[in-house]
């Protein structure tokens, strides 16, 4: 048996283990790491910035990404973001301090395919920011879109299901918003 580790393995997996937590959590506790996404995206995207902005170049911090072995400043304000980014999703999955309560529905086969939908539309936001963040792109200071294609087009040829996350990455950060705004509207208030 022939296995070669690709991106689109990398994806798969990562995939794979995001939406069967969701689905194991539920639909209600995935809004919940939807919106927690949102939060630590920005979150993640503003600290990485400052961090950038008041560390970047000075001798400690010099010394520190020598014993990191990370190349230089913009790899490291980048690792600081998806650290700072995966923890923080974490932390509001696990301890965030707000609940997400939709109605019951009706039928188990709405509610099975209403959480698994939700549990791919999470798995393809964390997904999308993680990229936006490797590719430079600032949620909270813009950037340039250019960069995306410079920074991730290599992978984005080696790898489908990077390409396609790149090329639809503003419809994979929306959408989860939008269809818990339209399920909101769905849902009866008591």
């Amino acid at each position: 048996m022939d296995i070669r580790l690709s991106w689109d393995l990398f994806i798969l997996v990562f995939l794979v283990i995001i939406v069967s937590y969701s689905l194991i959590i539920g639909k209600d506790n995935t809004l919940k790491v939807i919106i927690g996404t949102y939060v630590a995206a920005i979150a993640a995207d503003a600290g990485g910035n400052i961090f950038g902005q008041y560390f970047a170049g000075s001798p400690f911090f010099m010394n520190i990404l020598k014993m990191a072995s990370v190349g230089n400043e913009y790899e490291a304000i980048i690792l600081v973001k998806v650290l700072v980014f995966v923890a923080m999703v974490i932390l509001f999955a696990v301890r965030g301090a707000f609940d997400v309560s939709t109605s019951s529905d009706n039928s188990k086969i709405v509610h099975l395919m209403l959480s698994l939908i939700y549990s791919v539309m999470s798995a393809g936001l964390i997904l999308s920011v993680i990229l936006a963040f490797v590719s430079g792109i600032s949620l909270v200071g813009g950037g340039e879109l250019e960069s995306t294609g410079n920074i991730l087009g290599d992978l984005a040829e080696k790898s489908k299901m990077i390409g396609f996350i790149v090329n639809n990455a503003y419809m994979l950060f929306a959408l989860p918003a939008v269809s818990f705004l339209l399920h909101s509207l769905y849902t009866k208030q008591d």
